[in-house]
C-alpha cells in the first residue's frame, strides 16, 4: 500500500466520493492547482491513469485494511466460551472455500473478507434485479448483515464480472456475550429469465 500524507488521504475521499477539483478545493480552502497537484501525486502512488481507477484503489486498499479485523475475532475466540469456539469455525471455514465469501456486523461493516470476495466485488457497483442501480455501499451487504432477505439475487453493474448474476445468502451467527455477525457467501448464478 502506498504511503500517503493526510492532506492526500483527505482530498483522495473526496475523488473517491465523485467531487469535482473546484468542489474539492473550495471544500479543503486551498487551490484549484493545489489539489491538481495532490491528485497528480496519487495517480503515481497508486500506478493509476484516472479518477476512476484511483477510487478503485481506495476502495482495495480500505477493504484490506478492514481485513485486519481478522487478528480482534481471533483473539475474542480466546476470551469465549466453547459454543462461542464452534460459531467462530463454522465462520471461518465459510471464508475459506472457492465462492466469495464476508463477515459483516448489523451497519454492514467489512470485518473479514476472503481473497475470493475482495477479486470480484472489490471494484464492483450493485444492480439488483429490476435493473435499479443501487447505492455504492454494497446494498445486497446491508439486507443480508439486517438478515432481510436472507437470500438475494443481484448483477454486477462494474468491475471484473460485470453483468454477472449473484446470489448472496447471509447467514446470522451469534458469538458470546450476545453479539452477532452476518456470514454472507456469495455464488454465481443465472439470471432471470426473459
Amino acid at each position: 500500500m502506498p504511503r500517503i500524507t493526510p492532506r492526500e488521504r483527505e482530498v483522495l475521499s473526496y475523488v473517491v466520493s465523485g467531487r469535482a477539483n473546484k468542489a474539492i478545493a473550495e471544500e479543503m480552502r486551498i487551490g484549484e492547482q493545489a489539489v491538481k497537484a495532490h491528485i497528480s501525486r496519487l495517480f503515481l502512488k497508486f500506478r493509476v491513469e484516472n479518477r476512476a481507477g484511483l477510487a478503485v484503489a481506495a476502495m482495495s486498499q480500505e477493504i484490506d485494511r478492514r481485513s485486519l479485523a481478522a487478528r480482534e475475532l481471533e483473539r475474542l475466540a480466546e476470551e469465549e466460551h466453547q459454543s462461542a469456539l464452534r460459531a467462530r469455525a463454522k465462520l471461518l471455514a465459510s471464508l475459506v472455500g472457492s465462492d466469495p465469501a464476508v463477515v459483516v456486523d448489523r451497519r454492514a461493516q467489512v470485518l473479514l473478507a476472503n481473497p475470493a470476495f475482495q477479486r470480484v466485488f472489490a471494484a464492483a457497483l450493485y444492480r439488483d434485479e429490476r435493473g435499479l442501480r443501487l447505492p455504492r455501499d454494497a446494498t445486497p451487504l446491508v439486507r443480508a448483515a439486517a438478515g432481510k432477505p436472507a437470500l438475494l439475487r443481484f448483477k454486477l453493474a462494474s468491475g471484473p464480472r460485470r453483468g454477472t448474476w449473484w446470489r448472496a445468502r447471509g447467514e446470522r451467527v451469534r458469538l458470546a456475550g450476545g453479539r452477532a455477525v452476518a456470514v454472507v457467501i456469495f455464488q454465481a448464478t443465472r439470471g432471470p429469465r426473459a
